[in-house]
């Protein structure tokens, strides 16, 4: 607390008692108890007393320093320590890796190609400028790209205001966009990200006219969520040098980077995307072309049996409750928003077809969407959203029970019951790709969910929980709901194994 009041208030027993205690609730309502290192940090101050300032001198600073090392051992010792320091060293074995055992260092990108100014691509143009990387993007319209840049102005406008850049950055990043309505310039680049429609007709159409515009040193990549990469390359002379490179939105906000490795992909061309989302200051991980990669697949369950619940009459608010207090970073049902309740319809269609009913789409979502509430993005989905200038509400319509058919009962299921359907599911399906290769290690995969889904670092990932619970204890609480819910819930084989083995995934 500054200025004089703030002055005045720290030289008085009161005073101070009272920018502890609002100190304390604005580190609570970020961390929810979960993190204890600031609440740590503050009872140290509290207690020493004024031995932090420049002139504290003598047995008063010996103290705060006493209870500063007091309380440095008590925090080393905890699990969330433990897990965030496991992270931490997650992290470096990226930063050290070049994706493919191997390969030499590849030399940096300085020139990319972007096909598509839509929301994803008008993202990865803005993330290329923003790293110095100069973007050519390509579309259709001049609308189409006037709306990529002006997606890429909006985030130079706001590093700007909050002085993250000064005016002479700003405009040397937005030069360095150039938007186009043909190939011009393609024939230099050495990186081009495809970012078009999700439709594999008009994705393998548009990639076979872009490899006769690009040099053959060129790689290709695709920012596909959901579409094979391995069938995309059979519209492709050079399929070798393909791969996919799986951006999450937004862009400029979300760390991970799934590089996708085709049927033909080269060694070469997986560890020149891996490199090139480390230049772009993003965290890859390497998977296997299978239905909805690695994230997507795993988020799939949790996401739909929050729906499932919802449609047994779940309080919506209960769903997100339960699971902020988990540490998630957003509640399941306004991630659905957030993601797009369609596009969360149409991937889960997809993998109900790849993995057949343990993946069935919850009965929900289409009502959701037929009545023409699709999330976030039109203001309206489980919640509805006002905007005002550049602050967005968020609120619950009652509209939406009658839109699927419920009634909301509170306590109509437990928190524990609530937490554990939808998280189970995602350490089941994970075993899974274990099994199948989709990722490489149980500390990847913990990574890609980090990463990619925000799952609490303090619990340090998903598998990394899994084995805080036991393999058996999941298995046993598995078979349980599967007893009542059917095969959403069926113990995967290589879960079994594990369990029955005494293993655990780390």
């Amino acid at each position: 607390m500054g200025g004089i009041v703030g002055s005045v208030m720290e030289k008085t027993p009161v005073g101070r008692m009272i920018i502890f205690k609002k100190a304390r609730e604005g580190v609570l309502s970020k961390t929810r108890g979960q993190y204890p290192s600031p609440l740590e940090a503050i009872s140290v101050v509290q207690k020493g007393g004024g031995a932090y300032s420049p002139k504290a001198r003598g047995a008063a600073r010996a103290r705060a320093m006493k209870l500063e090392a007091e309380a440095f051992g008590r925090l080393a010792a905890t699990e969330v320590s433990k897990n965030l320091i496991r992270i931490f060293f997650m992290t470096e074995k990226v930063k050290k890796s070049k994706g493919v055992e191997g390969i030499l260092a590849q030399k940096t990108v300085h020139s990319g190609g972007v096909l598509g100014a839509g929301v994803m691509g008008g993202g990865i143009a803005q993330l290329l400028a923003d790293k110095g990387v100069s973007a050519r993007m390509k579309d259709v319209t001049t609308a189409a790209l006037t709306a990529g840049v002006q997606s890429a102005l909006l985030i130079f406008k706001k590093q700007l205001k909050r002085r993250k850049i000064n005016p002479r950055q700003y405009q040397q990043k937005l030069n360095l966009i150039a938007p186009t309505l043909d190939y011009a310039g393609f024939g230099s680049v050495e990186v081009v990200v495809e970012a078009i429609v999700e439709n594999m007709d008009i994705k393998k159409k548009v990639l076979a006219e872009l490899e006769t515009q690009v040099s053959d040193h060129c790689v290709i990549a695709s920012n596909t969520s959901s579409l094979s990469i391995s069938e995309m390359q059979k519209a492709l002379k050079k399929p070798e040098r393909f791969a996919g490179m799986h951006f999450f939105n937004p862009v400029a906000k979300m760390p991970l980077v799934e590089v996708i490795r085709g049927e033909k992909s080269s060694d070469d061309a997986v560890s020149a995307v891996y490199q090139f989302s480390k230049q772009l200051g993003k965290t890859p991980i390497v998977v296997k072309d299978a239905p909805g990669f690695l994230v997507n697949r795993l988020l799939m369950p949790y996401l739909n049996e929050a729906t499932y619940l919802l449609a047994e009459g779940v309080p919506v608010e209960d769903l997100d409750r339960v699971l902020l207090e988990f540490g998630m970073p957003m509640g399941p049902m306004e991630l659905i928003d957030e993601v797009g309740i369609d596009v969360g319809d149409k991937v889960s269609h997809i993998l109900n077809k790849a993995f057949g009913e343990r993946m069935a789409p919850a009965p929900v979502n289409e009502k959701i969407v037929q009545a023409g509430r699709l999330g976030k993005k039109t203001g309206k989905g489980v919640y509805q959203y006002e905007t005002e200038g550049s602050r967005v509400t968020k609120s619950l319509d009652p509209e939406i029970y009658s839109i699927i058919g419920v009634e909301p009962r509170a306590n109509s299921v437990s928190d524990e019951e609530i937490l554990e359907r939808c998280i189970l599911p995602m350490i089941n399906e994970a075993s899974r790709c274990l099994e199948e290769k989709v990722v490489a290690s149980s500390w990847e995969a913990d990574l890609g969910m980090i990463m990619g889904t925000g799952f609490p670092p303090f619990r340090g990932g998903l598998l990394r929980y899994a084995d805080t619970l036991g393999t058996q204890a999941v298995v046993e609480r598995l078979k349980k709901y599967q007893v009542k819910y059917g095969p959403r819930f069926e113990p995967a084989p290589a879960l079994l194994a594990r369990a029955a083995a005494g293993q655990t995934f780390h």
